[in-house]
């Protein structure tokens, strides 16, 4: 037997039956496959397969970290990649380990997103977990199936949802139930650059030793009408009264950026002039049924959460979010004036 010969054998072997009936003219039988059963979600348990899901980490919350998915490097999408992400995630299972107070899975695809039965060896699912944190502006690449279970796991369950950087934009919001949650659409955002902040709610977990007025370099979000003061309880806000001082001594190269000092001020002017009301805030919390959500603009650049202040406010957020402690967030009015 010759080589062709035996490697036409080989071939012919490894096509099952009916693609070897068929080579041979054999006339292969149409098998009509039955429809999967009705899905009934979320599924009951099999009593016959019981979850077997280790508890690593006795009497510690558990935080599931996803951000910049993987789903949204796709040539034909044109969601934004933060440099940050990774350093985030990083910081964030950092400061639950540190505290001792929860331990943080990361992830950077929506797999665990859902209250499906898993029946592997310790897979987990959402109910394996106290909150969740999402960084990242990308589409939603979920079933609905999973967009339910998302929101019925802090709407329903009580459990929490920290949004962090642009997770209140982009194609995010395309799913406005979601946008609902979060509780304010990013519109529009500044470029990295350095604001003045106030403090509005010193009280709130994580505050305590940050100054109640300081400035700081980040991308912050601009919100839209679905924003209201009457959900949303802001903790942290730009100074729109410094504004004016602001665009006066803005130094174009100082920010980073390649302008002319004129025309960047004009394009932060135009950027200020989105909201009329002169109320910017950045970071909030509110309740969403039972569960809930805490957001935070901070965090586009890669260094943001190096710094110690912004670590302080991320912990009391997150440890707010999974239950460990509590807060007054009964939503208060915008005390500040219109600007300009």
């Amino acid at each position: 037997m010759d080589r062709r010969e035996l490697l036409k054998g080989l071939a012919v072997a490894s096509f099952s039956p009916r693609a070897a009936d068929a080579l041979e003219g054999v006339q292969a039988t149409n098998v009509t496959t039955p429809p999967p059963p009705e899905r009934t979600h979320p599924p009951a348990p099999d009593p016959a397969r019981p979850r077997f899901v280790e508890d690593t980490w006795p009497g510690k919350k558990k935080l599931l970290a996803i951000a910049d998915a993987d789903v949204w490097y796709n040539r034909q999408r044109n969601s934004y990649h933060h440099d940050a992400s990774s350093h985030t995630l990083a910081t964030i299972e950092r400061l639950g380990r540190e505290s001792g107070e929860w331990i943080t899975v990361i992830r950077t695809d929506f797999k665990l997103l859902t209250k499906d039965i898993n029946y592997g060896r310790n897979a987990r699912t959402l109910d394996d977990f106290d909150a969740v944190f999402f960084m990242g502006g990308g589409s939603w690449e979920i079933t609905d199936e999973q967009k339910d279970d998302l929101l019925s796991f802090v709407h329903d369950d009580g459990k929490g949802f920290i949004g962090g950087h642009a997770s209140n934009g982009g194609g995010c919001i395309v799913w406005r139930e979601y946008a609902e949650m979060v509780g304010g659409d990013l519109v529009a955002e500044f470029p990295s650059i350095t604001l003045p902040i106030v403090v509005e709610d010193p009280a709130f977990p994580g505050l305590k030793s940050v100054p109640r007025e300081f400035s700081f370099r980040d991308q912050y979000t601009i919100l839209g009408p679905n924003f209201s003061r009457d959900i949303d309880r802001v903790i942290l806000r730009l100074d729109s009264s410094r504004f004016a001082e602001k665009l006066a001594s803005l130094n174009a190269e100082k920010e980073g950026s390649k302008m002319s000092d004129e025309a960047y001020r004009a394009r932060i002017a135009k950027l200020i002039g989105v909201r009329t009301d002169g109320d910017y805030p950045i970071v909030w919390a509110k309740k969403y049924g039972k569960g809930r959500v805490w957001y935070s603009t901070f965090g586009h650049i890669d260094t943001s959460l190096d710094d110690p202040h912004l670590q302080q406010i991320y912990t009391g957020g997150i440890r707010w979010a999974l239950g460990l402690v509590d807060a007054d967030i009964t939503p208060r009015p915008f005390r500040g004036k219109p600007y300009p």
